[in-house]
């Protein structure tokens, strides 16, 4: 019995700890009935999910990425990883170093679930503190600092864009910047939004 009560005790100190220091909060008793994030302007997919390729590197472009980055020189993109899901990886090379990169990458995930979709979307944002709405992208939109992911929900596909951090020095990567706007013109360049 005493041990049972310790494991209690430990679960209870490390949820109290992930809360208070980290990026998630408790969702409990929250209201889930604003809808003001969903994107009346939201005119349809350019694109449908089925004629996405697996290879999403041919929507991106490395100039748009390097626009973001001080120091960064090149972009490699690996979209061969692909694991049944459409999806697409790039390296953001700095100080014209390849072993001076950092990853990022586009994902998107088929949703056939279109039934109170709002009431998830903004359960999505109130479970973070780092996360905030970003507007007149798909039918919505979510920004997680924290991560550095940009989530944007199209009609029957989610996508997710995740953001390397920039480079300040050599070996010096500055997770303290905020890079939502290179997150929000990645997703506007691959003109699938």
């Amino acid at each position: 019995m005493k041990f049972l009560k310790h494991i209690i005790y430990v679960l209870a100190f490390s949820t109290c700890l992930t809360s208070c220091f980290g990026d998630q909060k408790t969702i409990i008793g929250e209201d889930f009935s604003d809808t003001s994030f969903v994107n009346e302007n939201f005119k349809g997919n350019k694109k449908d999910f089925s004629e996405l390729p697996k290879d999403l590197c041919q929507f991106l472009d490395e100039a748009s990425i390097l626009k973001g980055y001080d120091n960064a020189t090149s972009v490699s993109f690996n979209g061969k990883n692909s694991f049944g899901n459409k999806n697409c990886q790039f390296n953001v090379v700095f100080f014209n170093d390849q072993s001076q990169y950092i990853i990022g990458s586009i994902f998107i995930n088929e949703n056939t679930n279109s039934a109170n979709w709002e009431e998830s979307w903004e359960m999505k944002k109130k479970r973070f503190k780092s996360a905030q709405y970003v507007k007149n992208l798909g039918m919505a939109a979510i920004w997680n600092g924290k991560q550095r992911k940009l989530e944007i929900k199209m009609k029957g596909y989610d996508t997710m864009i995740t953001v390397p951090p920039k480079m300040s020095g050599k070996n010096q990567i500055d997770n303290n910047t905020d890079v939502k706007d290179i997150a929000i013109a990645i997703a506007k360049s691959t003109n699938l939004f």
